[in-house]
């Protein structure tokens, strides 16, 4: 039996590197880039008006004043999209946000600070060269990079992509992830319950925990404890997938064939069963460059060997940087028990309090209970020494993804 921090050292040594792909930029948000991102020209690439007023010749009126008003014909009006112009001198054009500034004219005089006399523009003081003009070049020059290798594409980065004409972009690939999940008293949920019967949730958790994640399964089996049938589903999903998922049937019962059919298929165990409470039971096996994770089947277990080791690979194979959650401390709202040998993972909320936040435990910690999975948003680590940990004191507390505002 190993330690957290020695299993996920493993499964970081031995997660394949990740794939790339070339993707349309419509449909990257959540990927992570595979590629450093320059500008094939500068930002903006022409000059053009920040506001809609009347582009004028700075020097035409120079002079201008209300003892000494300077008219100018109105040449025209220019919308953002119009081919550029040419201004000549002593005239000015209407023009609206974002149109081009025309060749000669070199400022712009606010809509609700013109004075408009027939066709003419009266001009009763000067306008300072470069007013209100997004000048070529002044956000990015040309070559500047604007997206570095490594970075998740939120909306503002597919944006950029797209506001530099990249139709599509290389990432890294998500890895096809299959679910199985064994046991002969499982039935799948919208039919009639039997006695001896329950209802397969876990399979419905994980298959919405990698939606979560962008990653569509694969493949999402229920299978009875027989073993000709679970061999033969779970070669399949090692013949098609980058990673597998078997749940149940992985610890030491008379119908837990989950090992022994690994085995035979050529899977080798990296490890099997690492010092914590709960999801002690927990397998991860390698073959060539498919990995699989073996996740003891009650759901709390299911819940916290995925996000504290499943999500770690995924992400991991996924391209990100800093691929495991995000590790805070926390203050404890309530004193708890700790066991004197094993980690415990206490499913937990991280809620606002007087000082900042604060995370309390739930109740129903049982590995068998799921409703308090509900309200769970992190998981509090309690170290293995007996003493527990008092009230207001800070226990490191990992943060799940769907931490709202986390």
């Amino acid at each position: 039996m190993i330690s957290f921090q020695q299993a996920q050292r493993l499964i970081e040594k031995n997660t394949p590197g990740p794939k790339r792909q070339t993707i349309r930029v419509a449909d990257s948000l959540g990927y992570v880039i595979a590629e450093d991102v320059k500008t094939p020209f500068p930002l903006p690439q022409y000059d053009h008006s920040a506001m809609d007023g009347y582009v004028l010749r700075s020097r035409d009126i120079n002079s201008a004043s209300k003892k000494n008003p300077i008219f100018l014909k109105i040449a025209g009006a220019l919308k953002a999209g119009d081919p550029p112009k040419f201004l000549p001198p002593k005239k000015a054009y209407r023009i609206m946000t974002g149109a081009l500034i025309p060749r000669g004219g070199n400022a712009v005089l606010l809509k609700e600070e013109a004075t408009v006399e027939g066709k003419d523009l009266v001009i009763t003081k000067r306008v300072a060269p470069g007013a209100h003009i997004r000048l070529r070049g002044e956000e990015l020059k040309k070559g500047a990079q604007v997206v570095f290798n490594g970075t998740v594409i939120h909306p503002a980065v597919a944006a950029i992509l797209a506001s530099l004409g990249k139709g599509k972009v290389q990432v890294f690939a998500r890895p096809r992830v299959s679910v199985i999940a064994t046991g002969s008293e499982l039935i799948q949920a919208g039919t009639k319950l039997t006695r001896g019967k329950i209802y397969d949730s876990n399979s419905v958790m994980i298959s919405s925990a990698l939606r979560l994640l962008g990653v569509e399964p694969f493949l999402v089996k229920t299978v009875q404890d027989r073993p000709g049938i679970l061999r033969k589903i779970v070669r399949k999903a090692l013949r098609s997938s980058d990673l597998v998922i078997l749940i149940g049937g992985i610890s030491v019962g008379d119908y837990d064939y989950v090992k022994d059919i690994l085995r035979g298929l050529g899977v080798r165990q990296i490890f099997w069963k690492v010092n914590q409470k709960p999801g002690k039971p927990i397998y991860f096996g390698k073959r060539r460059n498919v990995i699989v994770f073996g996740l003891p089947g009650n759901p709390a277990s299911v819940f916290t060997c995925f996000y504290e080791y499943v999500y770690l690979a995924i992400r991991s194979m996924s391209g990100f940087v800093n691929p495991g959650l995000r590790t805070e401390k926390q203050k404890l709202s309530k004193a708890v028990a700790s066991d004197r040998q094993k980690l415990v993972f206490l499913k937990a909320k991280v809620q606002p309090s007087q000082n900042g936040r604060a995370v309390t435990p739930l109740p129903h910690q049982g590995s068998h209970m799921i409703s308090s999975l509900c309200d769970t948003n992190a998981l509090v680590l309690i170290p293995p020494n007996g003493r527990g940990v008092k009230k207001g004191e800070k226990v490191v507390t990992h943060v799940l993804p769907f931490l709202a505002g986390g």
